[in-house]
């Protein structure tokens, strides 16, 4: 299907950086893209559209044809920022909270057997800590041992402060802190403790939902509603794609109920996309049962199409892992079933000497999806949210990857 008006809704990961910051990673990376997909484009100011929504135009021009995206972004850094402790002792105790209710609740044994590098990802920050505070004890007790008296104690105090501040630039430099805030943060919300968080989703399944029956009740549906999460915004698209689901069923006009006619259908379709998800952190969790029942939604759903890229290097995802099977789900259409498990390739974008300087960096790594690449390949997040072909029809000869085997770290 040829795109000439598209609604992009924008959900983020967990990060406290808002709509300023990813307009202008977007209006750069595009900039970038433009050099090497050949789209044009054109990216309008932000505007607020709701105390928790902004918004800006995309004007893309692909051999002649113009088309018109409304790229909106749905803000929940503000809930973000409540939950981001600087507190290095708070942050350690709400990880050590949080890796007990996984291992407790045998989901920790379950993303082992799901998938081992987002495994080895949840265990790597409170192994570089643990490491540091054994060094920085280490050489205290070094200090006490060779000097004596005050000296030793005062030369032992300094050396734990200073293999601790050391700790703290070489933090900076991995991110570490922000794994160990993803997961506490990712546990209370499959424990369901986060209300806030709750009815913010809810609101942006209502606000979604008014926008498609005023565009209904208008004549002028768009050629694509195409909502898209990264990282643990995965976890949050896919939740309110749930729930819109459900509003459409009472809040629509009976001719456009989700369970209409086929013609009646064919007005408008819902597309999601997913970008480096880790879904499964919370759908694996016992208590996340109404969770879950978004993830079952959307499985049965007849007008979503969901497609998920993940790259198998890049260690803080579940690549190539069905989340509606790893979540005890059964997939209602063998045939057809959804996501479709697409890696973007990231080796075939760069140089082998850019891509090794990517592969490097977990976090340079994590936001490769949705920024610009080296080379032209199929995997082209502007032209899929700025093109002029929609989602399903832009991957539809891609196979989705089926039983993928990760090479074992044994």
């Amino acid at each position: 299907m040829t795109v000439k008006k598209r609604h992009v809704y924008y959900i983020s990961g967990f990060d406290p950086r808002g709509a300023a910051f990813y307009r202008r990673l977007y209006q750069t990376e595009a900039a970038k893209q433009s050099a090497v997909g050949g789209i044009t484009l054109q990216i309008g100011a932000r505007r607020r559209v709701t105390s928790f929504a902004s918004s800006w135009s995309i004007q893309a021009h692909i051999d002649g044809q113009a088309v018109l995206t409304t790229y909106e972004y749905l803000q929940w850094d503000d809930l973000i920022r409540a939950h981001w402790s600087r507190n290095e002792v708070a942050i350690l105790r709400n990880y050590l909270k949080a890796a007990w209710i996984y291992l407790r609740s045998g989901t920790l044994e379950r993303i082992l057997q799901a998938s081992w590098p987002p495994f080895v990802t949840s265990l790597f920050p409170l192994a570089i800590l643990l490491a540091l505070i054994a060094l920085a004890s280490g050489g205290m007790l070094a200090c006490v041992r060779l000097l004596s008296g005050w000296a030793g104690w005062l030369a032992g105090a300094v050396c734990f402060a200073g293999v601790l501040q050391a700790g703290r630039a070489l933090e900076k430099r991995i991110n570490s802190y922000w794994l160990l805030r993803i997961y506490a943060f990712s546990a209370q919300q499959g424990l369901g403790q986060l209300s806030d968080l709750e009815a913010r989703l809810d609101k942006f399944a209502e606000h979604i939902v008014s926008q498609i029956n005023a565009a209904v009740k208008a004549g002028d549906i768009p050629d694509e509603i195409l909502i898209v999460g990264h990282s643990t915004g995965t976890i949050m698209a896919s939740s309110v794609v749930g729930r819109v689901l459900v509003l459409l069923k009472t809040d629509l006009p009976p001719d456009m109920a989700l369970n209409a006619a086929a013609n009646t259908q064919q007005q408008y379709r819902i597309s999601l996309l997913t970008l480096g998800q880790c879904i499964p952190i919370v759908s694996m969790l016992p208590q996340a049962q109404r969770y879950r029942d978004d993830l079952a939604r959307i499985n049965q759903s007849g007008i979503v199409d969901w497609v998920d890229f993940t790259a198998p290097s890049d260690g803080a995802c579940f690549a190539l892992v069905d989340p509606i099977g790893v979540s005890g789900l059964v997939q209602a259409n063998a045939h057809d079933p959804k996501p479709k498990l697409l890696s973007p390739r990231f080796a075939r974008l760069f140089s082998p000497a850019s891509y090794a300087g990517i592969k490097r960096n977990w976090y340079r790594q994590h936001f490769q999806y949705i920024m610009a690449s080296e080379r032209a390949d199929e995997y082209d997040y502007f032209a899929i949210t700025a093109g002029a072909a929609t989602l399903r029809a832009r991957h539809q000869s891609q196979p989705s990857v089926q039983h993928y085997q990760r090479p074992s770290p044994f």
